[in-house]
């Protein structure tokens, strides 16, 4: 009889999970895992990162006439204003509200003013767009206007098939 009573309680223990064996892989994950973390971070990846960053002294040599530096008379070799102000109604208001822009394009590319006059409706449609996809929310950030300045210059690039526009100016900004 005790040994049946021996065997009923192994079975018991058995069914229960063991007793405390359910606990030694969750100490263990929660010790070893920042440990094998650290020795990963300081052994493996901290070694590849300085790998890549090259020594001081290395590099390519920088020269004095390899350096071009863009002036003001370079900026007025080339200029181009568009014709008319670009009107859009703005996006979200019942076509009640308008922003009026005026777009002046200054490069160093000879032949500007024919390679912007070629694509002139492209580059209109694209500052409407452009323009009409703007909220009022939108126009009542700070930096709006060099946002649109380098969406601009990126998309009238990019209708020029090559970076022709050094800088775009806006004097004329209007929201009605």
């Amino acid at each position: 009889m005790a040994e049946e009573n021996q065997n009923a309680e192994a079975n018991n223990q058995s069914a229960k999970g063991g007793g405390s064996g359910g606990m030694l892989p969750a100490l263990l994950i929660i010790v070893l895992m920042p440990l094998i973390s650290f020795a990963m971070f300081k052994f493996m990846f901290i070694p590849m990162i300085k790998a890549e960053i090259p020594e001081p002294g290395e590099g390519p040599k920088i020269h004095a006439e390899d350096i071009h530096v863009q002036t003001d008379a370079d900026l007025n070799a080339s200029k181009y204003e568009f014709p008319q102000s670009i009107v859009a109604n703005l996006k979200g208001t019942n076509m009640t509200r308008f922003v009026k822009v005026r777009i002046t394009i200054y490069g160093v590319h000879p032949e500007l003013t024919d390679e912007i006059e070629g694509v002139l409706p492209k580059l209109e449609d694209f500052a409407s767009n452009l323009l009409g996809s703007l909220t009022l929310a939108d126009l009542e950030k700070r930096e709006i206007k060099n946002v649109i300045r380098n969406q601009l210059k990126m998309g009238f690039n990019h209708e020029l098939g090559e970076p022709l526009i050094d800088e775009i100016y806006l004097p004329e900004f209007v929201v009605q």
